[in-house]
């Protein structure tokens, strides 16, 4: 398992869970908690000045450890190790690389093959695919392992898939996958990634990697962007994400042929981690008997309010309104 700590950004942060750093000497006290806590890479945000964006990357690689954000520019020329989503929250009206549909242009695309910053998509877009298949809401691990108001949140989104918005997110998702392989077939570095939990657990992945191979990348290259080029950007290549002498021997073996068939990834038959073997039959058991008994138990969803509910805090803004998914104008 990998980790790191709260998003370091500037004033006005808009997670309550950000760090607010307005100095040379706050963004020093960070980087030290950094080195403490042995993070695996440091994630900044989007109103972080320029200034503290450039000291935040030195100390960030004086310590050896990886720096991502939501900028390719001025990033690219900062040393910026990655970019996360084809285009998110930004601050610098300059730095967007593509519109409210996904499309890019090549100005933004070479910046990212010519730096090699590495670029991981969060495609939310992918649940419009949901219309076509809901093989992954169907799901025996998903109905058994998802909470009972989680998956009747899976499943409104696979009903909105069906209507309007999904058409909207299946046009967001090809601009968006063909901005990512003009990035991949230019020597480009794509990193699979789903900004979970805002987008579902699991589940997010396979339909991420599901829409890469639906708009043009093939199995091959989709499955890379999950297993060896992570590794590669948290200096573990050789060790994780690759099958050969002296890496770690966890392994999924699955049902098919996933790289002529990508849906093929999601049917396990067998968990092989630190020597252990499991099935999805042994894995589900434990959760299995007493599902019944919490799904009675539920009668409601409940949206937290910090003003009145302190003690679910971390539940805002997130589920109170997606700002990458539901703006008004895709309404």
């Amino acid at each position: 398992m990998f980790g790191t700590g709260e998003a370091i950004d500037g004033g006005r942060t808009y997670y309550n869970f950000m760090r607010c750093t307005l100095s040379e000497q706050q963004l020093a006290l960070e980087m030290r908690r950094a080195s403490a806590l042995d993070y695996d890479m440091v994630k900044t945000y989007v109103r972080l000045p320029v200034a503290l964006q450039r000291a935040a990357i030195a100390q960030a690689h004086a310590q050896g450890r990886p720096l991502s954000s939501h900028y390719v520019y001025p990033a690219a020329n900062l040393g910026m190790d990655g970019m996360e989503h084809t285009g998110a929250t930004n601050r610098l009206g300059y730095s967007h690389t593509c519109d409210d549909l996904g499309n890019s242009y090549d100005d933004a695309v070479s910046l990212f093959t010519a730096s090699g910053m590495s670029l991981t998509p969060t495609l939310f877009s992918s649940s419009g695919m949901y219309d076509a298949d809901r093989s992954l809401i169907e799901d025996r691990r998903t109905r058994v392992l998802f909470p009972p108001w989680e998956y009747q949140r899976l499943l409104g989104e696979a009903e909105d898939a069906a209507g309007p918005h999904g058409v909207i997110r299946r046009a967001q998702l090809a601009g968006q996958v063909d901005m990512l392989l003009r990035v991949q077939r230019g020597g480009g570095f794509i990193i699979a990634g789903t900004d979970s939990p805002l987008d579902n657990i699991a589940v997010s992945l396979h339909m991420n990697l599901r829409a890469m191979v639906a708009h043009g990348f093939t199995p091959h290259e989709a499955l890379t962007t999950a297993t060896r080029n992570p590794a590669r950007w948290l200096g573990l290549a050789g060790e994780l994400g690759e099958i050969r002498e002296g890496a770690y021997a966890d392994l999924v073996l699955v049902s098919g042929d996933p790289l002529s068939d990508i849906t093929a990834a999601a049917a396990v038959r067998t968990v092989i981690r630190g020597g252990l073997v499991h099935t999805p039959d042994s894995l589900l058991a434990p959760f299995e008997s007493p599902r019944s008994e919490v799904a009675a138990a539920v009668t409601g969803t409940h949206r937290a309010r910090p003003e009145n509910d302190a003690a679910f805090w971390w539940h805002e803004p997130e589920w109170a309104h997606r700002a990458c998914c539901e703006h008004p104008r895709f309404a």
